[in-house]
């Protein structure tokens, strides 16, 4: 590596990269001076990690039952960063899964937020003291669900969605609706004016035969499942929406009725995701695994 022609990868800065020692298993580090943050040139695939067929899908079993990191690496006696890069590979297999979801029927339209904790994402008051209310230090989360339980959630922006939003992220997922029920937010009328349907504000429902409760009710699992994996980069949030919309709806599509059923659905899950991992861990490797930016363009636009 010649390090005067190159480009940090962590900064984009030209010519400021010098040798930081080695890595435990020998390998040269580099730290770029602007960024002060250090790195391995490494372009080899994930799959130099050599885990068989059975290690993944038990390895998808802990994840499709929330189970943390730590314990996974724990009970799989394997190297906590192990579990991150296999973590990614279900991630990125998911990646694009949320844009092949087809909303039909009645649809349920919401919006929830997650508050940003990370500072340097944060914004302060004069004073140095947190602003309080919806503002721009929560994340504003998009869901839409139609009454067979299948549902989309993508992260739009920070504080209240605009009108724009809905019509980006979600054009592609709506396909011949019959209704929207929604609880009469002003921002997504002109997304819903697209479609020639039936539009109902459930809060101002006199017969009382409309409600948003399924979504709410969507929106406390949400909130239970990301509050399980606590403490994970907010980058990566769409990365873990993904994941909970994919298992959602794949439960939500067979029609459960009994716990004997749920198990036998959860290993036909895993095998399915197993086999999204393996088509995508060949085009993985350790660099786009460090430089994956989730929706850091989000939380940067202040």
């Amino acid at each position: 590596m010649k390090l005067n022609s190159q480009t940090c990868p962590k900064c984009g800065s030209i010519d400021s990269l010098i040798k930081n020692g080695k890595d435990k298993h020998h390998v040269q580090r580099y730290k770029c001076k602007q960024c002060l943050k250090t790195f391995i040139q490494n372009h080899s695939t994930t799959k130099h990690l050599h885990f068989s067929d059975y290690q993944i899908k038990k390895f998808i079993g802990y994840m499709i039952d929330d189970v943390t990191l730590e314990v996974i690496a724990r009970n799989m006696n394997i190297d906590i960063k192990t579990v991150h890069y296999h973590r990614y590979l279900v991630f990125h297999a998911l990646s694009t899964y949320q844009s092949s979801i087809r909303l039909t029927g009645t649809i349920l339209i919401d919006e929830t937020f997650v508050s940003i904790r990370e500072k340097q994402f944060k914004i302060y008051r004069p004073d140095g003291k947190d602003i309080r209310g919806l503002s721009f230090n929560q994340l504003c989360i998009i869901t839409m669900i139609n009454l067979e339980g299948i549902s989309v959630a993508k992260v739009s922006s920070r504080a209240m969605a605009l009108p724009h939003h809905y019509i980006d992220l979600f054009n592609e997922n709506v396909q011949y609706p019959k209704m929207f029920i929604h609880d009469g937010n002003t921002k997504q009328y002109q997304f819903m004016n697209q479609f020639p349907c039936e539009k109902i504000n459930a809060r101002k429902d006199v017969s009382m035969k409309y409600s948003t409760d399924m979504v709410d009710s969507y929106h406390s699992n949400i909130k239970r499942y990301l509050f399980k994996h606590a403490g994970f980069k907010l980058k990566n949030i769409q990365h873990y929406l993904n994941f909970f919309v994919y298992r959602q709806n794949y439960l939500a599509s067979h029609h459960i009725k009994n716990i004997r059923q749920q198990i036998s659905l959860k290993n036909e899950m895993s095998v399915d995701l197993l086999r999204r991992v393996k088509s995508v861990r060949k085009t993985i490797n350790y660099e786009t695994y460090l430089n994956d930016k989730g929706i850091t363009d989000i939380l940067e636009n202040r």
